[in-house]
């Protein structure tokens, strides 16, 4: 149902200069304060300014960005410029101005001037939040026009704004009525940006990259808790839309014939095969001629097709909506979510588990981190029984595993592991640096996020700590495809070895196009081999390897670990069973998924060529079936914004 814009706001918006306005924006990540946004907005003439100073601190990193933006009489930008880092790696270095139906934008040394057509604005990730407003405004002033062309992306940069509903707060015993919307475009994805009774910035909930990330205005910090449950709401509508508009090609009891099936066991391929689905479970599979096909059912024509299972990404982190679509697109049927924010990730997981979301199933890995000025995020524990206080909330609201993150103290790690093992959880996470890898091994770390030991593998002490790791046993997500991304010369382009940026959003491309990263292609070429080559050892040495990503570029970056393992060494069987069987047994779930085999859920992916032959093919997915529902991941990939 359409919502009409409150007359009051839309009659104020379309007759009412700015007014001179300042205030502090106070920012969290993951719920954690990280710093502020201060802004200022004053007359310039013939029109106004906005000033801006965002002063963030990110697990000890600075981050430092100021920008301005003048506007018209009647809001239309006339010049932005932002420089500085909007994430740790995410640098912005912008300066665009409007003149008459042109406009000259430098962003990071390069020039482009643009003719920009019908409605136009300027954004550059998300700061400043206080734009935001502006933004909004425009959009109102200039009579809602479904698309807002940004600049200084490509012309397929644009904002769409939705207006939601209205939420009335108490503020110092006042109730105060705060408009709220839906921004799409300016980061990957929705956002929700709140504007008061005086049209001024209120609230918005966004990301920085793709984390969570909160701006409240001061005197409003009271009501963020409750504005986020709105933004929360509206995600989970949005997720609910998109399971009315993406249809599954098949559904309830139907059948795949003629496909070529690996069944992920390591079991010779099947040729000319038969997969039977029955209420959302693999009922048969097997040869033609031994699968019988009840009279009526629905049959799929798999020949010259082939099915793996359902992949696994086990390192997400699945901060918005828009992942769920993505994921289930590049044929990732679960994930394990690293992460993100309790309220918004419950609510994702429930929306996706009950059918209210398309999308992966989600399992989560509650973070903790230390009590320390340079934590990640807002679940600390400083001593062991906090520690062990934190291990019994994530299980009793459902967490399946427990991450660590680097603050941690020796005692504490102590206190969480041995409460997980006794609640039957496995703790995975970053080694803290109180520990080194030797003594969080000791400790009873079952698993290890990102590289846990690097250098050269002829080294003694690298065997040694290989050989420790393949003794307990760990479980390792190396997260390679994210070293790859981000250790890339500036030089050598995305595409050259991720395809998928091709289609991503703009706003998400923008991000990691502008990495500075200071190294020659043969330098990022001979990290990425030691990577490799450790990566090599440890599989040799018998340790479970799984696929993760820590975000990268989504759904694809899935597919490029796969590549990238084969260029370890692996077999193309051995990476696909990296981001299936392994990763099904690494979370005591390979009875019920991990495999194609019969009693199994239905999860898997139809491909259009044999990856077998080359793992590159694990990205010509025809389609994907999560839970007995088949797919197109076209319509997948454009419902989470991507071109396909």
């Amino acid at each position: 149902m359409a919502l009409a814009l409150p007359s009051v706001g839309t009659a104020q918006a379309a007759t009412r200069a700015l007014a001179p306005d300042s205030a502090t924006i106070l920012v969290s990540l993951l719920a954690r304060p990280v710093g502020t946004e201060t802004y200022v907005v004053r007359d310039a003439g013939r029109g106004s300014r906005l000033t801006a100073a965002v002063r963030l601190v990110d697990r000890g990193t600075p981050l430092s960005l100021d920008a301005t933006l003048d506007v018209g009489p009647d809001l239309a930008p006339t010049r932005f410029s932002a420089k500085g880092r909007s994430y740790r790696f995410v640098n912005v270095e912008t300066d665009v101005v409007l003149a008459g139906d042109s406009a000259v934008a430098r962003d990071r040394g390069i020039t482009a001037k643009i003719r920009p057509i019908g409605a136009t604005y300027v954004a550059q990730g998300w700061p400043p939040l206080s734009a935001r407003a502006l933004l909004v405004r425009y959009w109102e002033r200039h009579r809602r026009p479904p698309s807002i062309r940004l600049l200084p992306g490509p012309d397929t940069h644009a904002a769409r704004i939705d207006y939601r509903g209205t939420d009335t707060v108490q503020v110092g015993g006042r109730a105060t009525s705060l408009r709220r919307y839906a921004v799409d475009g300016v980061v990957w994805g929705r956002e929700t940006v709140w504007l008061d009774e005086q049209d001024r910035f209120a609230a918005i909930v966004t990301r920085i990259h793709i984390l969570p990330m909160e701006g409240v205005r001061a005197d409003l910090a009271a009501v963020l808790p409750e504005l986020q449950r709105s933004a929360i709401a509206d995600r989970v509508d949005d997720m609910r839309r998109v399971a009315r508009d993406v249809s599954p090609t098949a559904s309830g009891d139907f059948a795949v014939q003629g496909v070529r099936v690996i069944d992920g066991t390591g079991r010779p391929p099947v040729s000319d095969a038969t997969i039977l689905v029955r209420n959302g479970r693999i009922s048969q599979v097997g040869e033609r001629a031994d699968v019988d096909i009840p009279g009526g059912m629905r049959v799929v024509d798999g020949r010259g097709k082939t099915a793996i299972p359902g992949l696994w990404d086990m390192h997400a982190h699945a901060s918005q909506v828009e992942w769920a679509p993505a994921y289930l697109a590049a044929g990732v049927t679960t994930i394990r979510d690293m992460g993100g924010e309790e309220p918004f990730l419950r609510a994702f997981r429930t929306a996706l588990a009950d059918g209210a979301g398309v999308g992966p199933r989600v399992l989560l890995a509650g973070l903790v981190d230390g009590d320390d000025s340079a934590a990640f995020g807002a679940v600390t524990a400083a001593t062991p029984a906090e520690g062990r206080a934190v291990v019994e909330r994530f299980r009793a609201t459902g967490y399946d595993q427990v991450k660590l993150y680097s603050m941690l103290r020796p005692e504490v790690v102590g206190a969480i592991v041995a409460r997980a093992h006794d609640l039957g959880m496995r703790v995975t996470g970053h080694v803290p640096r109180s520990l080194g890898i030797r003594p969080a091994i000791d400790a009873g770390m079952d698993e290890v996020a990102h590289m846990p030991v690097s250098g050269d593998t002829a080294s003694r002490v690298v065997r040694d700590v290989i050989a420790a790791l393949a003794a307990h046993p760990v479980v390792v997500d190396p997260t390679i495809p994210w070293n790859e991304l981000l250790g890339r010369a500036p030089t050598t382009p995305i595409e050259r070895f991720e395809p998928g940026i091709r289609g991503a959003p703009p706003a998400l491309a923008a991000n990691y196009r502008s990495v500075a990263n200071p190294t020659d292609s043969a330098g990022a070429s001979e990290a990425l081999r030691r990577q490799l080559a450790v990566i090599r050892a440890m599989h040799d040495a018998g340790i479970p390897i799984v696929a993760g990503t820590d975000g990268a570029v989504p759904g694809h970056s899935l597919l490029r670990s796969l590549e990238l393992f084969v260029q370890a060494g692996f077999t193309p069987m051995e990476a696909i069973q990296s981001a299936s069987l392994v990763a099904a047994r690494a979370m005591g779930m390979e009875g019920d998924s991990g495999t194609l085999e019969v009693g199994k859920r239905a999860d898997f992916v139809v491909l259009d060529a044999d990856p077998l032959d080359d793992i590159a093919n694990v990205r010509r997915t025809r389609w994907v079936v999560r839970d007995g529902r088949m797919f197109d991941p076209g319509a997948l990939w454009r419902a989470a914004g991507w071109t396909p």
